[in-house]
């Protein structure tokens, strides 16, 4: 799925800001620079609720060495054996 996001020029932006900031309130605003897209202004709620989405999910073959023997050599702790006794 392709997002497409309204880009406009950071001079444009600056002349303009409460305008953008408004705009920025209720869908997300792309701040180009030199061609590029370089920033993104979206509400504080929404970039809270990404940040806490934000996280990497690895393959076993992408974890370095030691990374995986610790998880792999890692043992439960007794507690754990109290919880599966709730599941039978």
């Amino acid at each position: 799925m392709s997002l497409s996001i309204e880009t406009f020029r950071s001079s444009e932006v600056s002349k303009r800001f409460g305008f953008y900031y408004d705009e920025a309130m209720t869908h997300p605003i792309a701040v180009e620079r030199n061609g590029a897209a370089r920033v993104v202004m979206l509400p504080a709620g929404e970039y809270e609720r990404l940040a806490r989405l934000d996280h990497i999910a690895l393959a076993p073959e992408e974890l370095s060495d030691d990374a995986f023997n610790a998880i792999a050599n890692a043992q439960p702790v007794p507690e754990s054996y109290d919880a599966n006794k709730l599941l039978d």
